[in-house]
């Protein structure tokens, strides 16, 4: 028997995205940097990491070949930490007076 594939759709993943950071957000003092951050990861990063992990479409992610599904999340989650490290490390350079 054959079973059936989980799709998974890029509504599905926005909006459990969107909860799991508003979830991380009540937890973390409020903070203009802090809401840039999670509209970046929201609004940026998990739309071109579902785009590149599907093999450059917005269909239904089938996880045919999750090795490059597993890489591709990977380097964008990599990709993320250090953009988040580096936005604080240069705002906090140069500009402590906004902190």
């Amino acid at each position: 028997m054959f079973r059936k594939r989980k799709e998974v759709s890029f509504k599905q993943v926005f909006w459990t995205s969107a909860f799991l950071i508003m979830i991380y957000f009540l937890f973390q003092p409020f903070h203009w940097i802090n809401l840039i951050e999670i509209l970046f990861i929201l609004f940026v990063i998990i739309p071109v990491v579902y785009y590149f992990s599907n093999e450059r479409s917005f269909k239904a992610i089938s996880f045919e070949n999750k090795a490059y599904f597993e890489g591709v999340s990977t380097f964008f989650i990599l990709l993320t930490t250090v953009l988040i490290i580096l936005i604080t490390v240069l705002i906090s350079t140069f500009a402590p007076n906004l902190l």
